[in-house]
């Protein structure tokens, strides 16, 4: 199960994974043009930060 975020203590995340963190919330709101490499550079900082599971480990994969 991933991590929640916990908007008080973003302070303490190092920058990388604060970058993540914003570049995933703004993919997911608004319209945004990104390459998958982005993409996928931003989502591998966030598994391995925990705030999120790749795919193919939620459905047992």
């Amino acid at each position: 199960m991933a991590k929640e975020i916990n908007l008080s203590n973003l302070q303490n995340e190092p920058r990388h994974v604060l970058e993540a963190l914003f570049f995933y919330t703004a993919f997911s709101v608004i319209p945004t043009n990104y390459t998958a490499a982005e993409r996928e550079r931003h989502y591998a900082t966030l598994e391995q930060a925990g705030y999120i599971e790749k795919v193919g480990e939620q459905i047992g994969n």
